[in-house]
């Protein structure tokens, strides 16, 4: 089952782009799930996958380095020159077969995402996490293949 979603506004922040450009390994996390949902009693969980996309900035070479990695496994490396083109690949996630629902029917089965983006600190030393609200929308099945 492919999954693919976007996160908006995530370089919305100054800080964002300015602990980027001054070295700061810069981390999004994403986290995926996919539940049957069942109405009045607790959903469940079938599959949960983590995405993590780290960028880092070498002020020599004026590039960018992405590494990408799912369930703690390096799937690929990138580098790029230009901002725009790294803020699409770190908000922009298309990742196919990324959970086998087997034969289960989709219209019963939902996805849901959220993403952690960003430390901040509170009163200047209490770290905290900033997060994204869960958000779910139902699986549709592909279209089947015409002959």
């Amino acid at each position: 089952m492919t999954v693919h979603f976007r996160l908006a506004n995530a370089f919305e922040r100054p800080e964002t782009v300015q602990a980027l450009q001054s070295g700061i390994p810069t981390a999004f996390t994403y986290v995926v799930e996919i539940y049957r949902d069942r109405p009045n009693w607790f959903d469940e969980g079938i599959a949960r996958s983590h995405i993590e996309i780290i960028a880092t900035f070498n002020s020599v070479t004026r590039e960018y380095l992405l590494n990408y990695r799912l369930n703690l496994k390096l799937v690929r490396s990138e580098t790029f020159t230009d901002l725009p083109t790294l803020e699409a690949r770190m908000t922009t996630i298309e990742e196919p077969d990324l959970f086998d629902i087997g034969t289960r029917r989709p219209y019963k089965l939902r996805v849901r995402a959220k993403a952690d983006f960003m430390r901040d600190y509170l009163l200047y030393f209490i770290p905290r996490e900033m997060s994204t609200r869960w958000r779910s929308v139902r699986v549709t099945a592909p279209p089947e293949a015409k002959p």
